[in-house]
This record gives structure tokens, C-alpha cells and sequence, in this order.
């Protein structure tokens, strides 16, 4: 999830793991997670984001 924390910070998270980073701009934090391959899914309406890491867990859980 990508969520504004402070009156100028946004914070991504892992809908997962919970890992985060903490960014001054919400374009920062869209360019990091494209940068760094996070993925999201629409789920009940809502987005939810998830780190590289915990996409390779999921697919070798289905091997």
C-alpha cells in the first residue's frame, strides 16, 4: 500500500510482509516500487502491493 504518513512523507508497504520505505513524494514512491519490481492486485475493490521477495515466495509455493 502506498499511504501519506506525515504531512509531506508517503510510505510504501508490503500488503505481505509488511516491509516498507518511507519517501517525500508520492511520485518517489510510484518510481521505486516500479524500479524495484514490486507488483499490485486489485483485491475486493481495493490495490494491494507486494515486494519482489515475497512474489517469489509466492510462485514457488505453486511449483
Amino acid at each position: 500500500m502506498i499511504e501519506k504518513i506525515y504531512k509531506n512523507k508517503y510510505m510504501v508497504t508490503c500488503d505481505n510482509c509488511g516491509t516498507g520505505q518511507e519517501f517525500d513524494t508520492w511520485t518517489d514512491a510510484l518510481e521505486y516500487m516500479f524500479e524495484e519490481g514490486w507488483k499490485k492486485k486489485l483485491v475486493d475493490g481495493e490495490w494491494e502491493h507486494y515486494c519482489p521477495e515475497c512474489q517469489e515466495s509466492e510462485g514457488k509455493e505453486g511449483d
